[in-house]
């Protein structure tokens, strides 16, 4: 066998290794699904014995030195670069992965999977009473744990810098806070303007009740509509909204508020962003390392594509608003198309981040930034979280918090373990208000094609442009290769600009 056929022998061995290590990890991703939509309160202690048997399974793959050493040999073999750009991409994923698996011990790995399972459950008691001290000792070990994974990972590093890059590449402190001071200096401006405006949108529009069959009719209509297809997807609900899955299974798990339908709505845009970028991803990558989203920026920047660009749009609610007022039973028959979408752009500041304006939401993910950065510097304890929290919402948005279930409580991550995430929700909607710049270039009515209701140029510029390169660039690297620019955040800053002064006159 020539060098060439040989790559080729080994190459095929890899890949093989790693659709079974993928298939493992879509199982655990289900049981994560079926913990948060179907499984019964007292099935907690049994799934996280579950989760981390499994966890361990996928981690011995991950960390199989037979997978080193078919790595290091393909490498060395002058017929490696006979293979396409796909397949190196895909050598260097498995690469990544295996590098950084083989740092994290077995019984790490088994411990943070069970850890997370139990602290969930406490984090639900402890939000339901908004009460802190029944989620703090769960929320310390797995800062403990975190710092650990950290340290395994690059004990040379700051133990957040590690955090960051894992969920997106090329990202550290260093860089965030030098994005997130030029957000700053462009936002808080921009948002004094909108709340010392005299014209004020009507958000009263907006505060009728509206039953959950309505909501529900509505988020299964909107879906369909978009392109999501119920043989391969399904609508439940649950106490905090996500999306799982990808290719022909991926669901939807929605919470609807029938005082406030706003809010459901653009849960519903949110997680249908994740889902059609997980249902898009192409066919002939599944069950390979190109084969998912880019980053989680990237994806959340999807989610907040359908959730704002165009769920909060004046062409958007042009054309879908009558349908709307159908659905509803004619609960909004009495709203005109101008105050309406007014009121669904108010600028008002939120204690909660999921119902935070598009304008405001940047300094809830600012609060979360610092809060973790201060938190593993070892400048910050556990203990001293609900009062940091209610300092810098007081600072950012002038809000005061009440109760621990509107603070430090209302997010499941912690209890994941998610530490680094969050900065990637703002990221992903300055990814996207850049990503759009170049959708304007080669598509310039769009949004007068959005206004009468066609959506499939749109969203084929999304498939093509986005969703079909998979994984196949790192972040930064596939926005500069579709916008043809390095990235920046001055392209949401002056979308933003555009878009309020034109709402609020000024």
């Amino acid at each position: 066998m020539d060098d060439k056929n040989r790559v080729i022998h080994l190459y095929c061995q890899l890949m093989v290794k790693y659709k079974g290590t993928a298939l493992l990890q879509d199982l655990r991703g289900t049981l994560h699904w079926d913990s948060e939509v179907m499984m019964p309160k007292n099935g907690s202690s049994q799934r996280a014995e579950e989760l981390a048997l499994l966890s361990g399974l996928i981690h011995e793959r991950q960390t199989d030195p037979e997978l080193g050493r078919l790595l290091e040999a393909i490498k060395g073999l002058q017929g490696f670069d006979s293979l396409s750009f796909p397949q190196k991409r895909n050598l260097e994923l498995l690469q990544r992965d295996y590098d950084r698996a083989s740092k994290i011990p077995p019984a790490f790995s088994r411990e943070l999977a069970k850890h997370s399972a139990l602290a969930t459950e406490k984090w639900k008691e402890a939000k339901a009473r908004g009460d802190f001290s029944l989620f703090r000792e769960a929320l310390q070990q797995m800062v403990e744990l975190k710092k650990r994974e950290a340290f395994y990972l690059h004990p040379e590093r700051d133990p957040y810098d590690v955090l960051l890059d894992i969920f997106e590449r090329g990202f550290s402190t260093c860089l965030y806070d030098k994005l997130f001071a030029e957000v700053k200096q462009g936002l808080l401006p921009l948002i004094e303007s909108c709340l010392e405006a005299s014209h004020q949108p009507d958000e009263s529009l907006l505060l009728r009740k509206c039953p959950l069959k309505f909501q529900r009719a509505i988020a299964h209509h909107i879906v369909q509509f978009f392109g999501y297809d119920f043989a391969g997807g399904r609508i439940d609900e649950t106490v905090h909204a996500f999306s799982s899955g990808y290719y022909d299974d991926v669901r939807l798990a929605l919470n609807y508020d029938e005082n406030n339908f706003l809010d459901s709505f653009t849960a519903v845009m949110h997680e249908l962003g994740h889902g059609l970028y997980a249902k898009n991803l192409p066919q002939d990558f599944r069950y390979l390392p190109i084969g998912q989203g880019c980053s989680a920026a990237m994806d959340e920047g999807q989610a907040r594509l359908l959730e704002n660009t165009i769920g909060r749009s004046p062409a958007f609610w042009a054309f879908y608003l009558p349908k709307f007022k159908r659905l509803v039973g004619g609960l909004f028959d009495d709203l005109a198309l101008e105050p309406f979408v007014q009121a669904v752009n108010k600028v008002h500041p939120s204690k909660i981040r999921v119902l935070a304006d598009p304008l405001t939401y940047s300094f809830h993910i600012l609060l979360r930034y610092e809060l973790e950065r201060e938190l593993f510097a070892d400048r910050l304890t556990v203990a001293e979280l609900p009062v940091f929290w209610d300092e810098k919402m007081n600072d950012y948005l002038g809000l005061t918090i009440d109760d621990d279930s509107e603070g430090v409580l209302q997010d499941i991550h912690y209890a994941w373990g998610l530490f680094g995430y969050f900065p990637t929700y703002a990221l992903g909607s300055y990814y996207t208000a850049q990503l759009l710049s170049a959708l304007a270039r080669d598509l310039p009515n769009w949004e007068e094609q959005l206004r009468m209701g066609y959506f499939k140029e749109i969203l084929s510029w999304f498939r093509v442009n986005v969703w079909s390169q998979g994984n196949l660039y790192d972040p930064l690297d596939l926005l500069k290769k579709v916008t043809g620019k390095e990235f920046s955040v001055k392209y949401f800053i002056e979308r933003a600009r555009q878009k309020y002064s034109k709402i609020y006159g000024f």
